[in-house]
């Protein structure tokens, strides 16, 4: 969970390429270990990065968190 928090930081500290690294990894962990917590993290961090979803960095979050928010 606190590396999802790091990924936040990371765009609060205007840093998405950042961010969108750091998310891959806890998506992974999120959609093996299933954990809504984790899941809550990476909708907060989806919402952060919304000023960049129109660039490359936000389509590749949007790709990324597709196998966990798939069935949400």
């Amino acid at each position: 969970m606190y590396v999802a928090r790091q990924a936040f930081a990371a765009t609060t500290a205007r840093e998405p390429d950042q961010a969108v690294e750091i998310a891959r990894t806890v998506a992974t962990i999120a959609v093996e270990t299933r954990s809504a917590r984790m899941c809550r993290e990476l909708a907060t961090l989806e919402r952060a990065m919304r000023p960049w979803r129109d660039a490359p960095v936000g389509r590749d979050l949007a790709e990324i968190l597709a196998p966990v928010t798939e069935g949400n």
